[in-house]
Formats: C-alpha cells, sequence, structure tokens
C-alpha cells in the first residue's frame, strides 16, 4: 500500500479524525490518513477470526499457547475484580485496616509507611498509577500511610527508602507473580535484615516480622506458604493474569493504599468502559483499534521503527517506562504464535519522557535530527484542584494552558516543520504524531487511557501473528544471570575474556 498522506493543514478540517470517549479524545489527523485507507488496512491487516479472538480476549478465553494457560487480566476489572464483593472483599479489607491505622505493627505501633518490594510488571504499573492518582485519594481518616517503591537489584531504592522510615512501623507488600524472581527478594532479604537488626534486641523474631510487617501478593500460593507468611497477610491472583497486564488484580494493591479503594474501583471502571467500547465501536471509531492500525502502518509502510510518548502533564511522567515494557515485552518477538521464526519487524522501540522537559533536552533531535519517528502526545486540558486558594489555583490553570500551547505547537513543528534556507532554521517536519487528550485526568479515565494501550497491543500482536502474553527473552536473560552470579560466588565457570577479567575484580 502506497503512503499518499501529505502535510497539509487542510486535512485538518475534518473532525472525524477526532475520537472520544467519556472525556478521552483520540485524535489522529496528523497521521496523515484518510479514512479509506484505514478501513483498507484493516481488511488487508486483521486476522479473518479477529472478531473471535478479541470476543475470547474480553471474555477471559484467549490462550497464551507458549505457557498453556488463558488470559485473563480483562477480567480483573469487570467479573473478578479483586473489590466485587464490596466490603467482604479481603483486599479492600486490608486497604482500610492499613488506611484506618488498626494494622499494627510488631511493637503495637500503627504502620506509617508501606514498601511495595516488586519489578517489572509488580512495580512499574502500581508506582505509575500510583504517582498519577495520589491527589484523588479520600482520606476519611486521620491517619495517614505513605507508601514507596522498590524494584533495583542494586539495592538503590532501599538506600533512600530504609532511613526515612521506622522498622516498628513500616509495612512490605512483596509483589511477584512466582514469588521466587531474584531481583525482588534480594530486595526482601536486605529488608528483612533491616527489621530484625530493630527487633531483635526486643526480643521479637522473624516470625513477628512476617505476621504484623508483611503482605505477599502472588500467584503462587504455595511458596507464600513456604516463605511463611501467613494466609491473612496473602494475596492470591490467577496465574492466567500475565505481569505488566497485572496493575488491575492484586497486585494493585500499593495503588489501592495510596489512593484508596474508591479510587481504584474508579479506575477499574474506567478501564472496563474501554473494554466496552473496543468490543463494540467501529473501526473507524474505535480508539485501540485505530491505535494499532496506526502503528502498524508505520512501522510497515513507513518504516519507523520507534514510537515516543510524550506526556505533557507531570502526573503521566511514569508512562513512557510502563508503556515500554508494555509494548516491547509483548511484541518485540522473532518468532510466530506457533513457534515458527519470522523475518518481518514487529513492535517498535518505545521510549519517551516528560514532554516540557524533553524540550529542553531531546526535542532538538526531533525537529532538526536525521532519524525518523512517530509520537504519541498525552495531554490533560484541565486541571482543578480545591486543596488551593482561587488565586493560587488561576495560576496552576495559567501553567496548565501553557503546558498545552506547548505540547500543541511542537505536535504542529514535528508535523508541518518550518521551512527556511538558512539550514538552522529550518525543520523538515513531515513527521506523523497522535495526541491523547484528556479533558481532565480522573481515576477513571486514567483507567481508560491504559487499557486502551493494552488493546492496542493486543491488536498489533494478532496482524504480526505473536503471542504478546509471553516473554522468553526475559526468562532466558534471568538464567544466565544466575550463573553469573554463581561465579561471582566462587564456582569454576568461564565465559569470555571480557566477562571473566571483571568477574575476578569483584
Amino acid at each position: 500500500m502506497n503512503d499518499t498522506h501529505r502535510h497539509s493543514e487542510a486535512h485538518l478540517t475534518d473532525s472525524s479524525f477526532r475520537t472520544e470517549l467519556d472525556g478521552l479524545v483520540y485524535d489522529w489527523s496528523y497521521q496523515f490518513l484518510t479514512h479509506q485507507q484505514i478501513s483498507g488496512y484493516a481488511q488487508a491487516k486483521l486476522p479473518a477470526d479477529f472478531n473471535e479472538q478479541r470476543e475470547q480476549l474480553l471474555n477471559g478465553r484467549y490462550l497464551n499457547a507458549s505457557e498453556g494457560r488463558e488470559v485473563s487480566h480483562v477480567l480483573s476489572r469487570g467479573k473478578y475484580s479483586v473489590v466485587r464483593e464490596g466490603d467482604k472483599s479481603k483486599f479492600a479489607q486490608m486497604v482500610r485496616k492499613l488506611r484506618s491505622g488498626k494494622w499494627l505493627g510488631a511493637t503495637g505501633k500503627p504502620i506509617t509507611d508501606i514498601v511495595n518490594i516488586g519489578v517489572g510488571g509488580s512495580d512499574l504499573g502500581p508506582l505509575m498509577a500510583s504517582f498519577a492518582l495520589r491527589e484523588f485519594a479520600t482520606d476519611i481518616h486521620e491517619h495517614h500511610v505513605d507508601t514507596h517503591f522498590v524494584s533495583s537489584m542494586d539495592g538503590g531504592q532501599l538506600y533512600a527508602v530504609l532511613p526515612i522510615c521506622d522498622p516498628e512501623t513500616t509495612l512490605f507488600i512483596v509483589s511477584s507473580k512466582s514469588f521466587g524472581t531474584i531481583d525482588t527478594f534480594a530486595n526482601v532479604d536486605t529488608a528483612r535484615e533491616w527489621m530484625l537488626e530493630t527487633f531483635e534486641p526486643l526480643g521479637l523474631s522473624a516470625s513477628d516480622w512476617l505476621e504484623h510487617h508483611i503482605i505477599g501478593v502472588s500467584a503462587n500460593a504455595k511458596k507464600m506458604d513456604d516463605y511463611g507468611i501467613p494466609a491473612p497477610n496473602q494475596l492470591v491472583f490467577p496465574e492466567t493474569i500475565g505481569g505488566r497486564f497485572s496493575l488491575w488484580s492484586a497486585i494493585g494493591l500499593s495503588i489501592a493504599t495510596t489512593c484508596g479503594v474508591q479510587v481504584f474501583e474508579q479506575m477499574l471502571e474506567g478501564a472496563h468502559l474501554m473494554d466496552a467500547h473496543f468490543a463494540s465501536a467501529p473501526v473507524e471509531a474505535n480508539i485501540p483499534m485505530l491505535m494499532a492500525l496506526i502503528g502498524v502502518y508505520n512501522r510497515e509502510e513507513r518504516d519507523i521503527n520507534n514510537l515516543a510518548i510524550l506526556p505533557y502533564d507531570g502526573r503521566f511522567r511514569m508512562l513512557p517506562s510502563y508503556l515500554q515494557q508494555l509494548d516491547m515485552e509483548s511484541n518485540g518477538k522473532q518468532y510466530t504464535y506457533d513457534n515458527q521464526p519470522i523475518d518481518y519487524p514487529t513492535g517498535p522501540i518505545v521510549w519517551g519522557g516528560f514532554g516540557p522537559n524533553g524540550q529542553h533536552a531531546f526535542f532538538q533531535h526531533l525537529h532538526q535530527g536525521h532519524d525518523q519517528f512517530t509520537a504519541d502526545f498525552v495531554l490533560v486540558l484541565h486541571r482543578t484542584d480545591k486543596r488551593f486558594s482561587a488565586r493560587v489555583q488561576a495560576a496552576l490553570a495559567e501553567q496548565q494552558r501553557l503546558a498545552v500551547a506547548n505540547c500543541l505547537a511542537h505536535r504542529r513543528l514535528m508535523a508541518f516543520g518550518s521551512a527556511s534556507d538558512n539550514p538552522s532554521e529550518n525543520y523538515p517536519g513531515g513527521h506523523p504524531t497522535s495526541l491523547l487528550a484528556l479533558r481532565e485526568l480522573t481515576p477513571a479515565s486514567f483507567g481508560a487511557i491504559i487499557a486502551a494501550y493494552e488493546h492496542k497491543i493486543f491488536v498489533q500482536g494478532l496482524i504480526w501473528g505473536l503471542n504478546s502474553f509471553d516473554q522468553p527473552g526475559v526468562e532466558k536473560g534471568k538464567e544466565v544471570a544466575l550463573d553469573t552470579f554463581r561465579a561471582l560466588h566462587g564456582e569454576d565457570l568461564s565465559f569470555d575474556p571480557s566477562t571473566d577479567a571483571i568477574i575476578k575484580m569483584v
């Protein structure tokens, strides 16, 4: 299919290049594609049984063949929500006990700090959502709990978190689908030593730590039992929920401890609304379908190998890192769903950063560098916060307008450029981009936009013939790292001259 796009502003007079769902606007005007091209591309690219496979995903019946289990993360924001039982929900009871000051540590003091220890999907999703939605927290109790996140295997984040916490009032959420990830338990083991250093002189033991200062969240109940975590302190989620799709499940406990159960429920409701939209909207008005088809078009027809995520609201500053894992771990593959090698490009390199800061850094390359790229701009149009006086709110609203102006301006410059005979003042333009604009950021609109990206990745995986729900490259990396770790502990293993030389230096 020939790319007939023209970088002309006349294309932008048609409002049908914008689709809105409950305050989330997807504007693909600057992709310079027509509705006819999108419709034709959908017919050419979507598998014949697409509707059936979509229905399977939305009903928890889509098969992750390589791991021999169904994919059920969509159900965790609907039919099998962790808060579906209301006040009887174990998840909700834990959150309310912690946020009300009724969860006491081993010395009888209320928990004041929660540290989520996880990595990958057990860290990136909860961290992103907690950061984005924390201002919506409704504290109906006077007790305040701070939530922190630790993921780095080198202990770098523990160096920062432990000095500001009190062992007697700190609780650790150990988030791990397998409950065996070496990165996670390197942090857990250090946290245990930090706690016991205080507890043992008080006559307390590791069992006191496990009973009062640990919650385990995993798909592996047996390993939590074996570690010694009491059953009342365990939250178990299904094996059928992949790590990078798990923030909607019990893995989202730290989101709820940060923001409250009500905010967590609203986030699920927004995602569920996007699920319904994905299920029923026609292709030309279906946000995840448009995102997916446009992404494939840019990858295959325009030969663009990277996607920049450029949020223009500070609450979304964690979004590029989250989407990097979600997309690249899902579709960065050279084998098909039935394990056959492929020789065509699949998922793009996903990168990005906070737009207002990027303007003073990597945007120079985007505007005048050699490389082609596509980008998703993410924008919040309005923001109010009743914690501030009317005077301060007016000043903050003006800052929001400044962010909106900069987002729209840079998006236009990337698309249309600015010609000049002076090379240093010539901006080539020609970069296709999309805009996801929220009229306001709310827990529901946040849930909707994240679910849209999930469904986009699923559709692209189907088009490229992939299983988007496994990650053997990640697992192989862990295996190689374990061999190297054994060598660092004295085992007689040799790799290559460079690696061997560094090992001898440790």
